[in-house]
């Protein structure tokens, strides 16, 4: 269990070092002078136990710029791990504490930073360049960079420990089923062995008091993953026992971390995550309070424990105003020095009320966190829902949409009773058979496991064709976008991994697929979040883009032969180095695909100070608008998105219909302690966005996922239907299905149908030119995809016209065929489809449905 425990001081001390002294000796070691400019290398990696290795092997007389080259996530592992000269005050506290009395030539211990753990050296300035510092790591380095982890009270990490060192089958990972008990059996034995330290005599008599409070906290946690509460919170107490005795300085961290416990324990014992209601909405008017309040006194009891230590925590004070709220006392009976004003959520705009109808139509999923699709599988004009879960044994979830505007779960009729696990999930009729399939991801976070590719038979069910269809290969993913990088008519597969190469599986046309990734040019490695595709520079052919978890992101350009140039630094689009989804969309309808990035940090504290109006430690949101030179221009703060907000699941739709693009992020992070409102932004005619959260009803407080933009009930308004629930399975819940109320604007559904391009069209542009009224003429512009990189919408495109609209032109061009169509005389309000031959478009009849008006 030693990699638990290390993992545990990390997070007792969220910034801290962990290197042994042995380690830091070399050789080489020169002592210096305490001096204000240090000429530095670094090697950054992702996990602490890779941080330890790569200290040893330097400690063994690696050269550590060889070693920089082969195994740093960082931007200057292409440099040897150069950051050039840099200033001492300019760094974090700290890292300033650790190198200001390092010899010259000497390691430093392991040192966590905000993109990964770190291994620096102070080279002498007659050896090395002095080239400038790169922004990406004075990003992650610099003082301003300090960005405060919530405590992570979720045993995430401690599942993913337990599998990774349990005795596994070689083919643990090429079945849904072998992944499910496999997990099932490491985390048992992991229980097991921990009990065994805690409460056999023999081994308890040799631990000293920090590894017995650490076990036991290590314990707590492994109850915490299934939501085992009394358990975990019985465990925290006996280690905070310890500690008050024998290591004071874990007192305030488990002083928090119990506050969480009962926090989270408080809501489950209400019922709050099966049957949420508005219970765990945001609003700016207070909450409405919770039965049972014994646990949440006791969360506020220790929540201001930890205040009284460290009086300006921003999470730790969120999460008291929070308790406040379920205990209806707020903002009244929040002690004045730590309240966080109502006013602070309220939003500048009203859109109309949004009501959740989940369980009223028989969506009622429950469950962890994962992805979700919602289009017409059976092609009868409704869109059905399908969910997947990352938690290894959960089904997935098959709703079928039935006439009267309700749903029935049938995954077993639909043959996909065995597929279990998947984080997220992205649809495509990959063999234009006019029937949409389904592929299904798995091991983002977590060690490699198979995805699974199900084809659509055209009767209401699926077959598993992954092994028949080439894509069996185990990876660690969460992020693929469909496309056809070739224009030959059939949609190819990027995938996007964590710590192993892309992939990109050209579709051959037959059912299966080939890898030419490496032959493209689309190989390379990161800790890959999120990817998507477009035509940006509108030559024909589609280009890719990958987000990356830590260090730069990259974009790769169609050279339109299979091949891809590399051009991320060129087109001014490295990202935010904390990247997670991604998507290329036309947000200011211009004809040229813009670029928006979510950046995802473990961090309440950073989403307190977005609503709070003070500076941010991290990087935010990133917008770049596509200039149509080839460039980019980063148009964030113009347009009001320099914000953190912890998004995951998360999409793009128009709820308005005002025919500009609006965005809803789930926030969130595997700590339960991470609850923070998902985020409706309302794009105002393409030049900024804004914040109306509250006023809609959309701000789910609990972690959001799969996210899809979705006309269910054919009315002409989209609804947004989002999965929620945290990557630990005592972290479930209920979906949300927020019914769009309307506000009279006009709007029209396409459906595509290609015959040289492919089935569903993808990447064919449409543009429609409209008159609203006195305001004018405008054109709307739309690319055919299934939107954003964490849940996917339906591949037939809602576009909203504004009001008092007049069609005057749609204008549809096809990628492959090149072929441009323009249809007058469009009547608004009603769907068509568009054949890529045809000579007029067809008119289809679509049933409306009640979708739980009761309410």
């Amino acid at each position: 269990m030693g990699a638990i425990l290390k993992r545990h001081l990390l997070i007792l001390t969220p910034i801290c070092v962990l290197g042994l002294s042995a380690l830091s000796q070399t050789p080489q070691s020169v002592q210096r002078p305490v001096s204000s400019e240090v000429i530095l290398r670094i090697i950054v990696v992702s996990t602490a136990d890779e941080a330890q290795r790569v200290a040893e092997r330097l400690a063994r007389g690696e050269n550590f710029v060889t070693l920089a080259r082969e195994v740093s996530i960082d931007t200057t592992a292409v440099r040897g791990g150069l950051i050039g000269k840099v200033s001492l005050s300019a760094l974090r506290p700290d890292l300033r504490n650790v190198l200001e009395h390092l010899p010259v030539g000497q390691l430093s211990p392991i040192v966590q930073i905000p993109t990964g753990f770190a291994v620096l050296k102070i080279v002498p300035d007659d050896a090395e360049s002095l080239t400038a510092a790169s922004d990406a790591v004075n990003a992650a380095v610099a003082a301003s960079g300090s960005v405060k982890n919530i405590f992570a009270l979720d045993g995430f990490m401690d599942s993913y420990f337990s599998l990774d060192k349990y005795s596994k089958p070689t083919d643990w990972n090429s079945d849904p089923r072998k992944i499910c008990t496999t997990r099932t059996a490491a985390l048992a034995a992991a229980q097991e062995s921990l009990e065994r330290d805690l409460y056999g005599n023999k081994v308890r008599s040799s631990q000293s008091p920090g590894d017995e409070a650490l076990n036991h906290l290590s314990l707590s946690l492994l109850h915490v993953y299934p939501g085992r509460m009394d358990a975990a919170i019985q465990e925290l107490q006996r280690a905070r026992q310890i500690a008050e005795k024998s290591v004071v300085s874990m007192v305030k961290p488990l002083d928090e971390a119990l506050g969480i416990a009962y926090l989270h324990k408080a809501q489950m014992d209400n019922d709050l995550f099966r049957n949420p209601g508005d219970r765990d909405l945001l609003t700016a008017n207070g909450y409405q309070p919770l039965r049972k309040t014994g646990d949440l006194r006791k969360a506020v009891e220790y929540f201001q424990k930890y205040l009284a230590e460290e009086p300006d925590a921003l999470d730790v004070k969120w999460l008291l105003n929070l308790a406040h709220m379920m205990l209806g006392e707020y903002p009244n009976k929040v002690p004045a020095a730590y309240l966080v004003p109502p006013t602070v959520f309220a939003s500048a705009e009203e859109v109309g009320r949004f009501v959740d109808v989940a369980q009223e139509v028989g969506l009622n999923w429950f469950g962890s966190a994962g992805g979700m699709i919602v289009d017409d599988f059976d092609n009868d004009g409704l869109f059905d829902v399908v969910t997947s879960s990352m938690a290894s044994c959960a089904p997935m979830n098959y709703f079928h949409h039935n006439a009267n505007g309700t749903f029935t779960e049938q995954s077993a009729k639909a043959g996909l009773g065995d597929q279990m696990g998947g984080l997220n999930m992205v649809q495509s009729d990959y063999n234009n058979d006019g029937c949409t399939d389904i592929l299904v991801l798995r091991g983002g976070w977590e060690q490699p496991q198979r995805s699974s590719l199900l084809r659509n038979n055209c009767n209401e069910t699926f077959t598993d064709v992954t092994v028949a269809s080439g894509l069996a290969q185990p990876t660690s993913t969460q992020a693929a976008v469909w496309t056809d990088i070739d224009n030959d008519g059939f949609v190819d597969l990027f995938v996007g991994n964590e710590n192993s190469p892309s992939q990109l599986f050209l579709n051959k046309g037959n059912g299966t697929f080939e890898n030419i990734a490496a032959a493209a040019g689309v190989n390379r490695t990161g800790i890959s979040k999120g990817v998507t595709a477009a035509d940006y520079d509108n030559d024909g052919w589609p280009e890719l883009y990958v987000s990356n978890r830590s260090g730069p992101n990259f974009f790769y350009r169609n050279n339109g032969n299979r091949t891809f140039t590399e051009i991320a630094l060129a087109a001014g689009v490295l990202g935010n180095q904390s990247g997670f989804a991604t998507w290329f969309f036309d947000y200011n309808n211009d004809g040229w695909a813009d670029l928006f990035l979510t950046s995802f940090l473990l961090s309440v504290d950073e989403t307190m100070r977005t609503y709070l109006g003070l500076p941010h430690n991290g990087p935010t949101l990133k917008l770049y608008k596509n200039l149509g030179d080839g460039s980019f221009q980063d148009v964030t703060r113009k347009v009001g998105l320099d914000k953190v907000f912890m998004p995951m699941g998360s999409n793009f739709g128009d709820f308005d219909n005002d025919g500009f693009l609006d965005i809803y992020l789930g926030t969130g992070t595997p700590s339960y302690a991470a609850l923070a409102p998902n985020v409706l932004l309302r794009n105002k005619g393409g030049e900024s966005f804004v914040d109306v959260t509250a006023s809609s009803g959309t701000g789910e407080l609990h972690k959001g996922h799969g996210v899809a933009f979705a006309d269910l009930d054919n009315d002409g308004n989209d609804e947004i239907v989002t999965e929620i629930g945290g990557a630990s399975t005592g972290d479930a819940h209920a979906m949300r299905v927020f019914r769009n109320p309307g506000n009279g604007n006009d709007w029209i559904n396409l459906k595509m149908a290609g015959t040289k391009t492919s089935r569903s069209g993808f990447g064919a542009r449409i543009k429609i030119t409209v008159e609203n009224g006195s305001n004018g003429t405008r054109v709307i512009q739309r690319t055919v995809g299934s939107g954003g990189s964490f849940g996917a919408s339906p591949l037939q495109q809602h576009i909203g016209l504004g009001k008092a609209a007049r069609i005057l032109e749609v204008e549809v061009w096809w990628p492959t065929s090149k072929t441009r169509q323009r249809f007058t005389n469009v009547e608004k309000n009603q769907s068509i489809e568009i054949n890529e031959t045809g000579t007029s478009y067809k008119q289809l009849t679509r049933p409306t449905t009640n979708l739980g008006r009761t309410r």
